[in-house]
């Protein structure tokens, strides 16, 4: 009893440090499964937010903004366990959390729409912030590898999947998302699993390590931009044009699936507001990458 005891009082305080009070259980919605639950490897908390953030957008103290390690899992209702398993991993904006704007921006609707056989994770950046920092994902080297393993050696411990081996990664990131993304890009590990770059609105810089993972043979990333990033945007081509890397720009009311699914740069100028971007998008897009090829 007293082992027990012991071992008890282990996990709460584990869940306490990690900004859980209670512990999380999987949630049946209708579009499958999904849990809220810490992290050892999520973002937050991390050195370089110790003392909190400040800039011209307000003061950001370490709690409550830099200490949540939630992670958003979502398996959706048609998923087959296989021998390797498929992720999605989203990365949203300034101010904003996960248990938020998974429901905000119908990912888990719109994952499920797309009958693509991968599980959905959404890391807790800085929590309700206006700050595009990544900790562990933007400044560890290696960190989103750390995390991916976590995250497969849990799903495994809970029976939804009966493989180590990971696949395929599409990459997702909305608004202030960029920066964690771009870093995964340039030395988060996993870099042979990444297939797909999706830019959701979210080309505000780091446009150097996007053009140098977009330059390589057989990957695709999309930027969609509304007005705001247009410049910026114009800029990322002529990157690519300097380092001769082929793109495509398209016309968004005449774009077609099948040149979303071309595996090259693409840039498509939006008329829709900032966050529609992930609404409209995140879905079609998602449909149209590698994981939505027929299986060979």
């Amino acid at each position: 009893m007293r082992n027990l005891m012991i071992v008890f009082v282990s996990a709460l305080t584990t869940c306490v440090a990690l900004g859980q009070t209670t512990q999380p259980t999987w949630k049946t919605i209708p579009e499958g499964q999904m849990i809220l639950r810490p992290f050892e490897n999520a973002p937050y908390p991390h050195a370089s937010r110790e003392d909190g953030f400040k800039s011209k957008n307000g003061t950001f103290p370490k709690d409550p903004h830099y200490i949540d390690s939630t992670v958003g899992i979502v398996i959706p209702k048609n998923y087959v366990p296989g021998d390797t398993v498929d992720y999605v991993v989203h990365f949203h904006g300034w101010n904003n959390h996960v248990s938020k704007l998974i429901p905000e921006y119908k990912l888990a609707e719109q994952l499920a729409a797309t009958k693509v056989n991968a599980i959905l994770i959404v890391p807790q950046g800085p929590k309700d912030a206006s700050d595009s920092a990544g900790g562990k994902l933007e400044m560890d080297k290696g960190g989103f590898e750390k995390l991916i393993k976590e995250v497969t050696t849990y799903l495994n411990s809970e029976g939804k999947i009966h493989t180590d081996k990971i696949g395929t990664i599409v990459l997702s990131t909305h608004s202030g998302g960029y920066k964690m993304t771009a870093a995964i890009l340039d030395h988060g590990g996993l870099a042979d699993h990444i297939s797909d770059v999706l830019l959701l609105d979210s080309s505000y810089g780091s446009l150097e390590w996007f053009a140098a993972w977009a330059h390589k043979p057989g990957h695709r990333m999309i930027s969609l931009f509304t007005d705001h990033l247009a410049a910026t945007n114009k800029e990322f081509m002529g990157i690519l044009d300097k380092a001769g890397t082929k793109y495509q720009t398209l016309d968004e009311p005449t774009a077609t699936d099948a040149q979303f699914a071309t595996r090259t740069m693409t840039f498509i100028h939006v008329k829709g507001p900032h966050d529609e971007v992930p609404i409209q998008y995140f879905g079609r897009l998602l449909k149209t990458s590698k994981l939505g090829e027929p299986a060979k």
